[in-house]
Order: structure tokens, then C-alpha cells, then sequence
């Protein structure tokens, strides 16, 4: 499965901020075991947690693909091209919404505007039968 384009949707932190959170996290988790605090324990690990935390979402060869997850446990769900029935674009500022309709529902996946003709000439090539349609410009 090759990443084609990767959406807005699951912005990630800033990198910096990742180190800080887990930084902070090591001290809450090492001083609350010094005193034995339960609640720094508790709110250390829940800011290591954080730290690690990503979503994205990607158009790849194989259709869409939603991951989420920390440092341990990472799911992913995919969106096969197969499953597209309707593809809808709604544009604000610099921003495209893009709605892939799957039956009844689908996915709301964010691109910059820029990123336009890249996803229009992917979906031409996986679902060249499924049509795209563009709400307001």
C-alpha cells in the first residue's frame, strides 16, 4: 500500500510540543512515584499517552486509510475505492472538504486547496466511474 496524498485532517503536533508533553509526562510519573501520589501518576501517564498520539488520514493505492492510535496500539480502517459510490468538494478560504460517500454515509477528509488537481487526477485513475462533483467555488 503506497501513500498517494496525505490529507490536512489529522494535523499532528508540532514536533517540539510531542517532546515537551512527553518530557513532562516522565517527570509527573517519576515524582508521583517518589511521593507516592497516585494523581500525578495518573495525569504523567495520561500526558505520555498524548504525547504519542497521531491520526491521519491518507489516499493511498488501496483506497482510503484512517490511523489512529499512541505509542503501543495503532488502528487503521480503510475506505476501499471499490466502496466509493459519490465524491462531493466543498471549498472555504484555502481549505477543500472532500466527502466520500460510502452508501449512506462516508468520510469527511480535509486537503488543503491546493492540493486539488493532485486528488482529482487520483481519483480519475482508482474510481473513473464514480462521479465528482464540486458544491460552490
Amino acid at each position: 500500500m503506497e501513500e498517494l496524498l496525505v490529507s490536512k485532517s489529522g494535523a499532528p503536533f508540532p514536533s517540539w510540543m510531542k517532546w515537551f508533553a512527553f518530557a513532562v509526562g516522565i517527570v509527573l510519573v517519576g515524582d508521583g512515584m517518589r511521593v507516592f501520589m497516585f494523581h500525578k501518576i495518573l495525569v504523567g501517564v495520561f500526558v505520555l499517552y498524548v504525547s504519542g498520539y497521531e491520526k491521519r488520514i491518507a489516499l493511498t493505492t488501496d483506497g482510503l486509510v484512517r490511523t489512529a492510535g499512541s505509542w503501543f496500539r495503532k488502528s487503521q480502517t480503510t475506505l476501499p475505492w471499490s466502496e466509493i459510490t459519490h465524491v462531493a468538494f466543498s471549498y472555504r478560504g484555502k481549505r477543500m472538504m472532500g466527502f466520500f460517500e460510502k452508501e449512506i454515509t462516508g468520510w469527511k477528509v480535509l486537503f488543503s486547496r491546493d492540493d486539488e488537481p493532485a486528488v482529482r487526477e487520483i481519483l480519475k485513475e482508482y474510481i473513473p466511474d464514480v462521479e465528482v462533483e464540486s458544491l460552490g467555488a
